[in-house]
């Protein structure tokens, strides 16, 4: 009988002797004014007098995780897992070139800013690229980021995809994976990651796309229904039910893991994450771990947005944009997320902050 393990990893800061993120500092603005800061004591400090303080090594620019409070600590309880050097297989490399459109290798040497770095998974690739990166996120994942990639140079810091304390126009690439769906507004995310390219600069986005599965059953999936349940539970509750769901199910599907009508039957009542066969993941014991951590992502993300490619496109286009790429990927595209697209701003075309 399969027994799901109680938790997979355990975090643990990296070695400051080894850790060499962070060390400069100096492309770092106040988020709302641009200020230069200076590091001063235990913190980053605005001409104006403002104090941002980092907390183990990291800049911290919100006093509070809000809507994603649950991701950083579901990042933290499963630092790892979606790490190609952890699974042995490129599962985020071959996510994050075929959204770059063959332009991955180009990132080398380049100044790219990753929107929403999460436990670290494209941080790794785009570092083992040679990008000259800098990283954020609004959770306190970026600890978990930190103590994957730390010994690593880059910039990593936590903060708000709406005030970013970086130097608008300054970048050749932005990325936002799996970010766009959860934030407050899917088209103010996107003109604030348009400010910080440079022009001639390319945005790599995705976005959770619209279709007939997005409905609730009898039509699509059964986890909207649940969702709403675990949102109404206190915060500290929600990881042991969402827990106990997936270990309920998780036989079943994986029982009848090569009959699609089981899966279709199950995704209607169970409605939980799985990847099988659409992951090259090794054994039963991964594809649970998948399971459980993306269930956890989808059941109790506070804002969940759907788009179509078309609309999409429509920003970009108001944006400005060329060279837009907008796509929904096939059904059981490896790692996919639904909307996949890119763009480039125009030479000659800035913004002003």
């Amino acid at each position: 009988m399969f027994k799901p393990r109680r938790l997979m990893y355990r975090l643990s800061a990296p070695s400051l002797r080894e850790a060499i993120v962070n060390e400069d500092l100096s492309n770092l603005r106040a988020p709302e004014t641009g200020e230069r800061l200076t590091r001063e004591g235990g913190g980053l400090v605005a001409t104006s007098g403002k104090r941002f303080p980092i907390v183990n090594r990291i800049p911290r620019f919100v006093e509070t995780e809000a809507y994603a409070a649950d991701f950083g600590s579901q990042w933290k309880m499963f630092p790892k897992t979606q790490l190609d050097s952890f699974t042995g297989e490129p599962i985020s490399h071959d996510r994050l070139a075929r959204c770059f459109g063959g332009e991955l290798s180009n990132v080398k040497g380049k100044r790219v800013l990753e929107a929403g770095s999460g436990a670290g998974r494209f941080t790794e690739v785009l570092l083992n690229y040679g990008a000259l990166l800098d990283s954020f996120d609004m959770s306190t994942a970026v600890e978990a980021n930190a103590t994957n990639n730390g010994a690593k140079r880059f910039t990593l810091v936590q903060a708000d995809i709406r005030f970013m304390p970086f130097e608008p126009n300054s970048y050749d690439y932005v990325v936002c994976l799996g970010v766009l769906q959860h934030t407050p507004n899917t088209e103010e995310s996107i003109a604030k990651l348009w400010e910080m390219l440079r022009p001639g600069g390319r945005l790599v986005i995705d976005h959770y796309d619209w279709n007939r599965w997005r409905l609730p059953p009898p039509i699509g999936d059964v986890s909207k229904v649940y969702r709403r349940y675990f949102l109404r539970l206190a915060p500290e509750k929600r990881w042991p039910a969402v827990k106990r769901h997936v270990d309920r199910w998780f036989p079943y599907y994986w029982q009848y893991r090569d009959s699609r009508w089981a899966q279709r039957i199950l995704g209607r009542v169970a409605g939980i994450a799985f990847y099988y066969p659409s992951l090259p993941l090794k054994n039963r014991e991964e594809f649970y771990q998948w399971s459980l951590l993306d269930t956890h992502d989808a059941m109790t993300d506070v804002y969940k947005r759907y788009r179509t490619a078309r609309s999409i496109r429509r920003t970009l286009e108001k944006l400005g944009a060329v060279d837009i790429v907008a796509t929904r990927g096939s059904k059981g595209i490896e790692g996919g997320n639904g909307i996949e697209a890119t763009c480039r701003k125009p030479l000659g075309l800035s913004d002003q902050r």
